[in-house]
């Protein structure tokens, strides 16, 4: 790439503009140097033509106001906006690396499952953060994802992204990048996270197997056909040992029906991490690939199941912000959805949290009156999952350093 561009040389407020490291088709992107703050950053230009069309640099603050609000250890942070004459120019972090797709060509093989989890878990990360916002990105693709020299993954360009309540942005308009585009984007109908959770599906499809899920399109239109009516080539045609329940996982992301894919990028995460249990070093007691550290706690609780009028009393053994392993009284079948009922201490009392949650294993060599069970909590009210991670943190704190879960998992935001 030629690396003098138009704003090469120039001192634009406090910063100054050394070298263009990227184009874009709304943009150049240089690195530069903040003479106030004494870092180099990465400034994205946008070009002319956008600002001078209708409503041009209010669409593009209102990209930068909503890359903001997603602050997470994997979305690059934005640092500033300036007005520039034609120009509106966004001032991020600079990631020195390279982009997932530059990363894929590269490598000209597909990427080992460890290496692709790592990748994926923090890109999870990093959208369930953002989900939890409000925030859809609707063009997440390889190229979205910066991956730094230390290991990070971190997403970018949030160009095109909505707020959840203003469904009045999507519909009725095509967004995002074909090849990676959700069944409900083409159809310009409802989409929400779980239209980046079916994006996110065809990253990892690539990445474990070095081709799209759909080879077979050779013309847009073909492409945009086989996202709504054909089913993926099944990854184990290009990578034979891949483990079935590991396939199963992908393949549940790029459903057609979002109904029918993961409902959140946290469900996904530990889907993933499930499917390779007890494979190696892909196991779930790899901390690397673990979503929340898991404490020892022994709290009281009970569960009800819509097939049974009472409730069934129950005791966690261990917890995390996003599971718990549980002993309960009375039998419970793997794949329940349950709500699940937990007592936390406060002061002199008790406050209850509640959670929608499913049954992912349970071990049957126990004594009926003495069964464990692990469960995943998928749908947790804010406020709920909030003292359950004060909870968590304050035993955490009580651990010995040695003890303490990998820097890598993310928990309290």
């Amino acid at each position: 790439m030629n690396k003098t561009g138009t704003l090469t040389g120039k001192t634009i407020d406090r910063y100054e503009f050394q070298e263009l490291i990227g184009v874009g088709a709304f943009g150049e992107v240089y690195k530069a140097f903040d003479k106030k703050l004494f870092r180099n950053v990465a400034i994205k230009a946008t070009t002319p033509a956008l600002s001078k069309q209708s409503g041009g640099k209010e669409y593009i603050l209102r990209e930068a106001r909503i890359h903001a609000r997603a602050e997470h250890s994997n979305i690059i942070p934005i640092y500033d906006v300036l007005d520039y004459e034609q120009s509106v120019l966004i001032v991020m972090r600079l990631v020195i690396g390279e982009d997932l797709d530059q990363m894929l060509s590269r490598e000209k093989q597909p990427l080992k499952i460890d290496e692709s989890l790592k990748i994926m878990h923090q890109v999870l990360w990093g959208m369930d953060y953002a989900h939890s916002r409000g925030i859809v990105h609707l063009d997440l693709k390889p190229g979205n994802i910066r991956i730094s020299f230390a290991g990070e993954a971190l997403i970018m360009d949030f160009g095109i992204a909505s707020m959840l309540e203003d469904q009045s942005l999507r519909e009725n308009h095509v967004h995002g990048t074909p090849s990676y585009m959700s069944p409900e984007q083409i159809q310009c109908t409802y989409m929400d996270a779980r239209s980046d959770i079916y994006s996110l599906g065809v990253i990892l499809y690539k990445m474990i197997t070095g081709h799209h899920p759909f080879t077979k399109a050779a013309t847009l239109s073909e492409l945009l056909k086989s996202h709504l009516e054909e089913n993926p080539v099944a990854p184990s045609h290009y990578v034979p040992t891949l483990p079935e329940k590991f396939q199963i996982a992908i393949l549940k992301a790029l459903e057609k029906k979002s109904r029918d894919r993961y409902h959140s990028c946290r469900e996904f995460s530990f889907a993933l991490e499930h499917s390779l249990k007890g494979i190696g070093q892909n196991s779930l007691d790899n901390k690397d690939l673990r979503w929340d550290p898991r404490v020892a706690a022994y709290l009281k609780g009970r569960i009800h199941l819509k097939e049974v009028d009472d409730y069934i009393s129950a005791e966690t053994i261990n917890l995390s912000t996003s599971g718990a392993t549980l002993r309960v009284s009375s039998d419970i079948p793997v794949g329940s959805n349950i709500e699940l009922e937990l007592y936390l201490p406060k002061e002199d009392e008790y406050t209850k949290i509640s959670a929608k949650a499913t049954v992912l294993w349970k071990n049957s060599n126990l004594e009926h009156d003495n069964i464990v069970i692990g469960v995943y909590m998928h749908e947790v009210k804010d406020i709920d999952r909030h003292k359950l991670g004060i909870f968590v943190r304050d035993l955490l704190l009580n651990v010995e350093q040695d003890e303490l879960p990998s820097e890598r998992t993310q928990t309290f935001m």
